[in-house]
């Protein structure tokens, strides 16, 4: 019987494999053998002798020894003696013995290939990758500028665009207007200064005048009865502002909420050591009160303090509060009516006296109750109820109250009490509190991290390897720096550009999860390989998807890069580059870190005898880790039993309920995402916009109770219409960086420009009429620049302030237009009489030199302006066409005019309307590319680009649900989203095109048994992860967990089920959908090849084609006949497999590089194989040998009577039925599967046979199943025929030691049949199962494409 398999022991997070002490202590000696030999010959194994040291043979170890780099062990005890003694008594099935091939070798010598690099000097690998990430790390930090996070919401403005250009060039236009500036306002800049309207930014055009309107109202002297003795003067919106809420929900209008604001005012901030230093202070150097609730109403019942205040005063309040409101509604109760004043405005008469004696019922109604109380519509309530009630400070909103927010205001518990509690807060601290969380909640990318690494170590068992892991994901960020510093030149590093940390991590796992599962799928499939073979066996396929996934991973990324947003393409450039160089780094760190670990860390597990006795706490630990050990298997099995049965089970099954569930969620969510109700545009500059967490203080008075008080509102008289500036004179081309937000545009001047010629003065005077004839063309504000400047000449020329200058030629001219030169000597002497201090913009501007430059011209719309972005886009596109429409009539000096206005929420709004969908679309189209250039299949491609896409699709319609608005991290999150959900679909897409199989159902089960374990493991750990940054204060982490939570699952779903349910329906077969390249073939095109030809192409000697080689390898476990793996809807037949002729042999270039030398002596034969056998790696192949028919002992049977009827001299040629069914389309269709388990899966957990891809030619490998090939009108096979290969077989036994006398004498009884040597002597080739007959199996020539069992 075969050797029982030895269990496994498994030590602290590394696993190796149980070893007897007695048998690893003294070795026993093994020959090294290609083929049966006999003992007297010079071929012997006492002919070569090598010298080895007692540790190079240790069972279980596939790791040899300084001399002996390429020895390959076997997990069977051999014994020398079993060959001699086959020689007595009666032939037996002989057992497998534990043989050792060594190759005698420099100690020290060149790698040839990769994966004998890797495998050979993954010190010398790991050493250079660091020596290299250090190099760059240095260059990146000296060479480069260090990132500056002191304004991290810089660089969310639109630039290159239509409205961003002409708004960098109107700002660079303003800044270069002024004294001793690029740029005056009169010809004479020793007599001019900077204008207040000529330093304002557009959105300053109307926030200017109503700031100084609302100061002059707010400060407007009113004649009362003392409350500005109280107060300070009235409240301002420059003051820190508190909102107070009712705890239990009622109204703040009661005696016990007003005397709960006054305590948490005075416990909380009153008390504070830095408020005395703060605070507004009256005319007796005390700190002013504060403009709250309880004050005014102490101030109105003549009480010292809101403390002091009772049940009556607050009913008395009331009831002057209801008289008095509605004269507020109508606009009758206004400041101008307040006081004892004479210069009332006629309405103020309407004002009852008690409404306009005091100024407090004003300010009360204006400033600090909310709109709802007492409005029109709740006036008539009985008990109205106020909801918020705004309290005051009298200390400027500043940075210098960061320490008592933080000590007094920061914890909800302190300003909360049983009946009212602060709920928002206007304190100017927004940006500089941002700043500090920033720092304090990097805690919360650093704890993601830490989960994802953990699901690493618990996945891959070694921490060193997850230090190796995070070490290579870090070196991958600072190459990335040194490129996108140094290479690229980018001089600005945005804050989000760390999110690319969180990001990379997400591509890592993936790759590291899928990386060890094939490591350890290959050595369990070929546990005598060396670490060379299991390195090229396992980056065969993976270098493969890595390349793939991080290509294709890395084009998403940087699609974004056609963002007009500067943040968003400093990002697209960093976080791509990052991606490209971890898949460059990992394709030599990861396999170099796994050998390492399995060199000298996983042997370090010695196998030590338990101590019979001990203390109680070691039998303590034992026994938890026995216990532990246990749950990892019930772990193991369980998964085993989801991920290899259940879920391919389950998605071939049921593939029509999961496409058109997954392509409605699809479908829906674009609906919602982009039509209705879609995702909205922000209201908000991202200056002031939102960065915290929706329930903050500072984010709720934004976004909740700013609209709540009146004063908050704009009136349409206070600047509220939209502006237009014309400008001529300077090119809308903005020269600064696009790259970096704080570079500043230059002025690019019009060499063209000229106002002084006749038709130049026709038009501009025409133009004033045209405009004054728009209806969008409002009243101009009183000291507005004009928009009629000849008229303004005309007027001036006639005016007695010219007369005054003296005798002019300007003055008193009537003549229009005027003579060039005369026309530009008038306006600069208007410019100098009417504003000789700059204090008045008659729309000129004069350079250095007292020459004309630059011509702009204001005038108001009837627009209002609105943060909303429909009227704002109606308004642009009015006044875009009209001005076309003028300027295609201009004269040549005037045709290259332009506008602006307070467009740059506008500029933001358009940007995020119209490029994330261009976005999304050109990263899904890069990532198509790079899939079709990587798997050269269309259907594959398409099928992958469509789950991404759904993906995507349903992650904006939940972003919908979740009440996201589209702003710039949204669009920045979008447009990664592409990148984070690609690497999922791509882990099966490159599965099901390297799958053996050519029928799509028998692909479809094989992608998901071999990725679907790591990819559910994967998708855990990132939602875990993101889990863990939801509690951060800082809106961008917690959208950041957010998104990945989403994406990641979302796209799991699709990948899992949506793709492989498109691939179950329309997956390519055969080579469906292939682009093949001229001379290139896939191994299923073998069938339909001429039969002559394969015959010719299979013949020994000829030159060109190399012999074929098999060996022989044993089954290993047998399957379990409850549940069959390929699922009820595949084809898998449990029949023999065979080797068949017609299957075509392919050789690389080491393999056939000449042609096929006959050996001239057994030396030379020996010789000869090692050499071809150290260039062709072997497939290991296996069949279950279960069928429905006859069992393992009919096969048997069967077999053992056609070898008795067939005649010892029989051609080998000669055509013999095989198996029961003679006919080639019954032959079975297996099914391949991959063990990636935590465990690592049995060897032979399904079948087929393969075969070695042709060539490099192919950007694959594939294997075949015999019934895809044509076999029509071919003659049966033959068991232990060659079909006309004999000659030039050659068998290469590793396992078996046989006497070719005792096995031909018992040839005729015996079950076992093998073919012979050279010299015509049987060959027994038997199976490691006593009940299941013997297998051949193939050494291709190159390796196989998929981890078949």
């Amino acid at each position: 019987m075969a050797p029982e398999a030895s269990p496994e022991r498994s030590c602290s997070l590394h696993t190796c494999p149980l070893e007897d002490p007695a048998n690893a202590a003294v070795p026993q000696p093994a020959p090294s053998t290609l083929q049966a030999v006999d003992p007297s010959s010079p071929l012997a194994p006492g002919h070569f002798g090598y010298s080895r040291g007692p540790h190079e043979y240790q069972e279980g170890s596939s790791l040899l020894g300084l001399g002996d780099h390429a020895a390959l062990c076997s997990h069977i005890n051999y014994s020398p003696s079993l060959v001699t003694s086959q020689h007595d008594g009666p032939w037996k099935p002989p057992a497998q013995q534990h043989v050792v091939s060594v190759r005698q070798d420099r100690i020290y010598r060149m790698p040839k290939s990769y994966s004998q690099m890797i495998a050979e000097w993954p010190g010398t690998v790991i050493l250079v990758c660091l020596a290299f990430i250090l190099l760059c790390t240095l260059a990146g930090l000296l060479g480069g500028r260090l990132p500056d996070f002191s304004d991290p919401l810089l660089g969310f403005e639109p630039r290159d665009t239509e409205v961003g250009r002409k708004l960098e060039v109107w700002k660079a236009l303003q800044a270069s207007t002024g004294p001793k500036n690029l740029l005056s306002l009169s010809p004479d800049p020793d007599l001019n200064s900077s204008t207040f309207h000529s330093t304002l930014s557009p959105m300053s055009w109307g926030r200017a005048q109503e700031s100084v309107v609302r100061a002059r109202r707010m400060v407007e002297p009113i004649d009362d009865n003392g409350e500005d003795s109280f107060f300070c003067g009235p409240p301002e919106k420059s003051h820190a502002k508190l909102v107070f809420v009712s705890t239990s929900g009622g109204s703040l209008w009661n005696l016990h909420a007003i005397h709960s604001m006054c305590r948490i005012e005075q416990e909380q901030i009153r008390s504070h050591p830095h408020f005395g230093a703060l605070c507004q202070r009256t005319a007796a150097n005390e700190c002013c009160p504060s403009w709250s609730l309880g004050n005014y109403l102490a101030v109105l019942s003549n009480r010292s303090s809101c403390l002091d205040t009772t049940e009556a005063d607050a009913a008395r309040t009331l009831a002057l509060l209801r008289f008095c409101a509605p004269y507020y509604h109508r606009g009758v109760l206004v400041p101008s009516c307040l006081g004892a004043r004479p210069d009332k405005p006629p309405f103020c008469a309407q004002l009852p006296l008690k409404c306009a004696r005091s100024s407090a019922v004003y300010q009360l109604l204006h400033y600090l109750l909310d709109r709802d109380f007492l409005s029109p519509q709740t006036a008539d309530y009985q008990v109205p109820s106020l909801k918020f009630a705004l309290l005051f400070l009298p200390i400027e909103k500043d940075a210098a109250m960061l320490d008592i927010y933080l000590d007094g205001l920061a914890d909800v518990q302190k300003v909360t009490d049983n009946y009212t509690s602060i709920s928002g807060m206007d304190l100017g601290l927004k940006q500089v509190l941002l700043k500090h969380f920033l720092a304090v909640d990097t805690m919360y990318p650093l704890l993601a991290l830490a989960v994802v690494f953990l699901g690493v170590t618990l996945y891959v068992r070694s921490l060193f390897v997850t230090f190796m892991v995070l070490l290579g994901l870090l070196g991958s960020l600072m190459v990335a720096f040194f490129l996108y510093s140094v290479a690229f030149r980018v001089a600005y590093f945005p804050l989000v550009n760390l999110a690319a940390v969180v990001l990379l991590a997400c591509v890592a796992i993936n790759h590291t999860l899928i990386f060890f599962d094939l490591w350890r799928l290959s050595r369990s499939q070929v546990p005598s390989g060396g670490l060379a073979h299991r390195v090229g066996r396992t980056m065969h396929h993976f270098g493969y998807l890595l390349l793939v996934s991080g290509l294709t991973t890395g084009a998403a990324f940087y699609g974004s890069y056609l963002s007009r947003l500067p943040t968003l393409r400093c990002f697209a450039l960093f976080t791509g580059t990052a991606v490209l160089v971890h898949t460059g780094l990992t394709l030599l760190w990861l396999p170099a870190s796994a050998v390492l670990h399995e060199r000298y860390l996983a042997r370090a597990c010695l196998p030590r005898q338990a101590p019979r006795g001990g203390s109680d706490p070691l039998r303590l630990l034992l026994a938890v880790h026995r216990r532990v050990r246990g749950l990892r298997r019930l772990l193991a099995i369980l998964s085993r039993l989801l991920f290899q049965r259940l879920l391919p089970c389950g998605v071939i099954k049921f593939r029509y309920i999961w496409i058109c569930w997954f392509a409605a969620l699809a479908v829906g969510g674009g609906y919602i995402g982009g039509v209705s109700p879609r995702l909205q545009l922000p209201i908000l500059l991202p200056a002031g916009g939102q960065v915290f967490r929706p329930s903050h203080p500072f984010e709720r008075f934004d976004a909740e109770y700013r609209q709540q008080f009146l004063f908050e509102d704009l009136p349409p008289d206070e600047g509220g219409h939209l502006p237009v500036a014309l400008v001529w004179g300077v090119l809308p081309v903005d020269t600064s960086d696009p790259l970096d937000p704080r570079s500043n545009s230059s002025l690019v001047s019009d060499p063209d420009f000229s106002v002084g010629s006749l038709e130049a003065q026709e038009w501009l005077l025409e133009l004033c009429q045209d405009a004054r004839n728009q209806s969008f063309f409002s009243t101009q504000p009183q000291g507005w620049p004009t928009l009629c400047l000849v008229e303004a000449l005309q007027s001036w020329m006639e005016s007695p302030s010219c007369a005054r200058l003296g005798p002019d030629f300007c003055c008193g001219q009537t003549d229009f237009p005027m003579a060039p030169q005369l026309f530009l000597h008038c306006l600069k002497t208007m410019a100098t009489e009417q504003s000789p201090d700059g204090t008045h913009d008659l729309g000129l501007r004069f350079d250095a030199h007292g020459n004309l430059a630059a011509l702009v011209l204001q005038f108001q719309t009837d627009f209002p302006y609105s943060v909303e972005y429909g009227p704002v886009h109606h308004f642009y596109t009015e006044v875009s066409r009209w001005l076309s429409g003028v300027l295609a009539r201009a004269p040549s000096g005037l045709r290259r005019g332009w506008f602006t206005s307070r467009l740059e929420l506008y500029s933001l709004q358009h940007s995020l309307s119209t490029e994330p969908a261009v976005v999304l679309g050109l990263a899904l189209a890069l990532a198509f590319a790079t899939l079709l250039l990587g798997t050269w299949n269309v259907p594959l491609s398409l099928f992958s680009v469509a789950a991404v896409a759904g993906t995507v699709l349903l992650t904006a319609g939940l972003l919908v649900l979740l009440e996201w608005q589209l702003n710039t991290a949204e669009a920045l999150f979008l447009s990664a989203s592409v990148g984070l959900s690609v690497d999922f679909t791509i882990n099966y897409c490159i599965s099901y095109h390297l799958c053996p199989h050519p029928d799509r159902l028998s692909r479809v089960a094989f992608s998901l048994r071999q990725t679907s374990r790591a990819t559910a493991m994967g998708t855990a750990a990132l939602f875990a992860s993101g889990v863990v940054m939801l509690p951060s204060t800082i809106l961008f982490y917690r959208k950041l967990g957010i998104i990945v939570m989403m994406v990641k699952f979302v796209g799991c779903g699709f990948a899992s089920f949506f793709f492989q349910s498109l691939c179950c329906f329309f997956g390519p077969e055969k080579n469906c959908g292939q682009i093949l390249w001229p001379c290139a073939h896939l191994p299923w095109d073998a069938g339909t090849e001429d039969p002559d030809e394969e015959k010719g192409r299979a013949g020994a000697g000829i030159p060109g084609i190399c012999p074929e080689h098999y060996e022989l390898q044993p089954l290993a476990r047998r399957r379990s006949p409850s549940f069959d793996t390929s699922t009820a809807t595949s084809k898998l037949s449990h029949r023999p497999s065979v080797l068949s002729d017609d299957l075509p042999t392919f050789h690389d270039g080491n393999c056939c590089g000449r042609p096929p030398l006959v050996p001239t002596s057994p030396q030379d034969l020996l010789l000869d194989h090692q050499a071809v056998f150290s260039q062709c790696p072997a497939l290991q192949t296996s069949s279950p040998y279960k069928q429905a028919g006859p069992n393992p002992q009919g096969w048997m049977r069967q077999d053992s009577q056609e070898q008795k009827a067939e005649s010892p001299q029989g051609s080998p040629e000669a055509p013999v039925a095989f198996s029961p069914k003679s006919k080639a389309e019954e032959l079975p269709d297996g099914l391949c599967s991959s063990a990636s388990t935590l465990e690592g899966l049995s060897v032979s957990d399904d079948t087929c046979l393969s075969t070695p891809e042709p060539s490099a030619r192919v950007p694959d490998s594939v294997v075949i199943c015999p019934e895809d090939l044509d076999d029509a009108g071919k003659p049966a096979l033959e068991r232990g025929q060659l079909n006309g290969k004999r000659d030039t077989l050659w068998l290469a036994l590793k396992e078996t030691i046989y006497d070719p006398a005792l096995a031909n004498a018992q040839h005729s009884s015996s079950s076992w049949k093998g073919r012979g040597g050279p010299d015509g002597s049987p060959v027994v080739l038997p199976n490691s199962q006593p009940d299941l007959p013997d297998v051949w199996l193939r050494r291709p020539s190159v390796y196989p494409s998929g981890y078949s069992s």
